[in-house]
């Protein structure tokens, strides 16, 4: 019997982590990438290189693959913020994703908060803006501190900003446009309180939340007014009943934008002064960076991406999977470093005998630049702590971070965000 097979769309790093799930799923896989170097196409069993945006191009490799008697049966990505695409190639071939209204409302954020709002779903204010005058006159209406200014088709923080200077609206209205595929601009206000980060899986009236993770803002303050995460936590340590406010307003989500299968991504801010969850963004897919493919399997024992192939492929699904294996507590965080050319990376040989440093990777090459860090998208690297404790998991991260130096440009850098000097 012909193995079945998945499409997967991209071949970076964001993506290995599905081909290595899928592989051991006894699938075979098939990768598209614009870049000839992506890892991803060398490690798939069939693979071209082709921009995926390239939809039509996509299709006609997988009928040319179907017609050889390759066993395609579904379409999935990591990371990429593409469920357009992914909803136009599964239309095409009558495979499971997210329909086209589904698609066009979760990559754009304005349509996203009206469907929402519309719904009953708590959001913060928001308006489109079109000059920096709509932008002020918004800010005095709302009559709050600060504000968020961000493209509404644009992902992993590109052109997002906070405001929280008159004098700084055209400058950052201008960022946020410059990173604007439509050129249209949203501004929202900024809502104070604990980031939560969701990954939820759909499956007809089943929903389970795998992913529930406390994001780390509070480090970041030296890149303003830029918004930088700086990892995050699984499990959350909120409180038991806004845990649970959270997962039941992610399936009210699901219902409002028409997900019936697949996996839904949350933002959500436990505010402080509403005292309820609101929604910042959601969107249709599976992360990139390590929230599924390492916090919830070291946290939990739960690798979902494996149940987001099942629903893709339309085959049998064990969601007794989803439930936790154990409880670990595993935390990611990031490596800033300011802008230059990268000479060395120096320590690592002393964190060998750390066995609770999971993951360490960096993004950059030696003797590559650097550039001004903006958006998560340029962040230097990665590093993954898992361990028993908070406390054991906090003493690791702060090893790591005295521990790696980077040089660049002849000059020794820690890679902690309170170091980076704009």
């Amino acid at each position: 019997m012909t193995k079945k097979a998945l499409l997967i769309l991209g071949g970076s790093n964001d993506q290995l982590f599905m081909i290595h799930t899928a592989h051991e799923m006894n699938l075979e896989t098939i990768v598209v990438d614009g870049n000839k170097n992506a890892k991803g196409l060398k490690q798939a069993t069939y693979s071209r290189a082709i921009d995926f945006s390239n939809t039509d191009a996509v299709i006609k490799y997988a009928e040319e693959l179907i017609a050889k008697g390759v066993n395609i049966c579904g379409v999935l990505t990591m990371g990429s913020d593409v469920p357009h695409i992914i909803a136009k190639i599964a239309k095409h071939f009558s495979w499971i994703g997210p329909c086209m209204e589904t698609a066009k409302i979760t990559t754009d954020k304005f349509l996203m908060k009206n469907i929402l709002q519309n719904s009953g779903i708590a959001v913060p204010c928001y308006a489109l803006v079109e000059s920096s005058e709509d932008i002020l006159a918004y800010w005095n209406k709302w009559d709050c501190q600060n504000v968020i200014i961000k493209p509404i088709d644009a992902a992993g923080s590109r052109g997002v900003s906070i405001l929280s200077n008159s004098a700084e609206i055209e400058q950052l209205y201008k960022h946020a446009k410059e990173n604007s595929k439509s050129g249209k601009v949203i501004i929202e206000e900024y809502i104070e309180g604990p980031q939560i980060s969701t990954e939820s899986v759909i499956y007809d009236d089943q929903y389970f939340h795998p992913g529930f993770a406390d994001r780390v803002y509070n480090e970041t303050e030296n890149f303003y007014p830029y918004i930088m995460e700086n990892g995050g936590w699984q499990p959350s340590q909120l409180e038991e009943i806004k845990h649970h406010e959270i997962c039941r307003q992610i399936e009210d989500i699901a219902k409002a934008i028409k997900l019936k299968r697949g996996i839904i991504k949350g933002d959500i801010v436990y505010s402080t002064k509403y005292k309820k969850p609101m929604v910042i963004e959601v969107a249709s897919r599976l992360s990139g960076g390590d929230f599924s493919a390492s916090l919830v399997p070291l946290a939990h024992g739960i690798n979902y991406v494996k149940t987001a192939i099942q629903i893709a492929i339309n085959t049998h699904i064990d969601f007794s999977e989803l439930e936790p294996k154990h409880r670990n507590i595993v935390a990611n965080r990031y490596f800033f470093v300011p802008p230059g050319v990268l000479n060395s990376i120096e320590g690592l040989e002393k964190l060998q005998a750390y066995t609770n440093i999971k993951k360490i990777e960096f993004n950059y090459k030696l003797n590559s630049t650097i550039p001004k860090i903006e958006n998560h998208g340029q962040r230097v690297g990665v590093f993954v702590i898992s361990d028993i404790n908070y406390a054991k998991v906090q003493e690791a991260i702060d090893v790591v971070y005295e521990t790696v130096h980077f040089v660049v440009d002849n000059k020794s850098y820690s890679g902690h965000p309170r170091y980076y000097n704009l």
